[in-house]
């Protein structure tokens, strides 16, 4: 038996997404992060996350999560 491809064997669900984002989105919701509502912060996670391999939404989310700590804190 010959070995597959092990990089696309591993990937979850066949996401095979680019890892990219829209930089000039992601610094606006950004600068706003700690003053949306939840709905508002959910929703502009999905659109900035949507299509990434669950490595990089994983390390955006945790971004957000310490803006959202770091203005509750204020």
């Amino acid at each position: 038996m010959q070995p597959g491809n092990p990089l696309e064997d591993s990937r979850l669900g066949g996401i095979q997404g680019k890892g990219q984002v829209d930089l000039k989105k992601f610094k606006e919701v950004a600068d706003v992060w700690g003053r949306l509502p939840e709905k508002e912060r959910a929703k502009a996670m999905v659109e900035l996350t949507r299509g990434m391999p669950p490595k990089y939404r994983d390390a955006i989310e945790a971004y957000f999560r310490e803006l959202q700590n770091k203005s509750g804190s204020k």
